[in-house]
């Protein structure tokens, strides 16, 4: 496919991990079908190359009802920035199970009527109805720093805190291995693996994350919003690892010279992920 920025009267990009449409409203409609960070950037990679969709930041809504009997945990400040870098602007979220709209209201992504969630897409060149009054008003499109190539970073600005560490719990301690397609997610505390975490598998805390084994898979902590929360392991390998919503992938992260060594991970004064081994 091109990589040109798409045109505002497409009627419909079809992905297997996404579906993005036009709806009878000022909106446009991405219908999530695939929630593993890392597959979705290779998708609008491959799909949209180094571009943005539009030639301008444009409102959209994100569509959960692909992913609803799943029980599939979202990472939306991550997916957020993502879809700012191609020019997507997500102002809130359609359908989806309630621990997935819980998610997303974490993430300032208000849920809106279903009714939107079935209309047709828009064919080129027709005239859109009138829009529903119940729609949310569009924040101001964030303007990204381009990340297509692999070698730059995707970062967001972090989101405000909303916890303190005086706020969490006792750590959640996990004794096995986190076995691929496990998503663990420990809600106001840190949490703790005394083995590995294995390729495909998603550990999420809204504290800090300490792996005493290998982080091959994804790990993501202070998703609401505690900017102190730190990522540990014994050996680094992971597919994404995020802090705060500002994330880096794995292959953004293959060729980091920590990789395969003991490293804590953090955001610098500069809001930017730091990865430091030590022995």
């Amino acid at each position: 496919m091109s990589n040109a920025p798409v045109s505002a009267n497409f009627p419909v990009i079809e992905h297997e991990a996404f579906s993005l449409q036009q709806i009878p409203t000022p909106l446009s409609r991405l219908i999530l079908r695939e929630t593993h960070l890392l597959k979705l950037t290779r998708a609008f990679k491959d799909t949209f190359g180094g571009q943005g969709v539009f030639a301008q930041p444009e409102p959209i809504v994100i569509d959960l009802s692909g992913i609803e009997n799943s029980g599939k945990w979202v990472d939306f400040p991550a997916l957020v920035s993502l879809l700012r870098n191609y020019k997507l602007d997500p102002i809130a979220v359609i359908g989806g199970n309630a621990k997935q709209r819980e998610q997303a209201k974490l993430a300032r992504l208000p849920q809106i009527e279903s009714r939107a969630q079935d209309a047709s897409p828009i064919k080129p060149n027709a005239p859109a109805p009138a829009a529903p009054a119940a729609l949310p008003t569009p924040q101001a499109p964030i303007e990204p720093a381009t990340i297509a190539p692999p070698e730059m970073d995707a970062v967001q600005a972090p989101k405000e805190p909303r916890l303190s560490s005086h706020d969490l719990h006792p750590p959640l301690v996990i004794r096995h291995p986190v076995r691929s397609g496990a998503e663990l997610y420990a809600k106001q505390a840190d949490l703790i693996i005394t083995s590995m975490v294995s390729t495909g598998a998603r550990v999420v805390a809204d504290g800090s994350i300490y792996v005493h084994g290998a982080l091959k898979g994804t790990a993501a902590a202070g998703v609401n919003g505690l900017i102190q929360s730190r990522i540990f392991c014994e050996s680094f390998e992971p597919e994404i690892i995020a802090i705060n919503g500002i994330y880096l992938d794995g292959e953004q992260l293959a060729n980091h010279p920590a990789w395969g060594k003991r490293v804590l991970i953090e955001l610098d004064a500069k809001n930017q992920i730091d990865i430091r081994s030590f022995n």
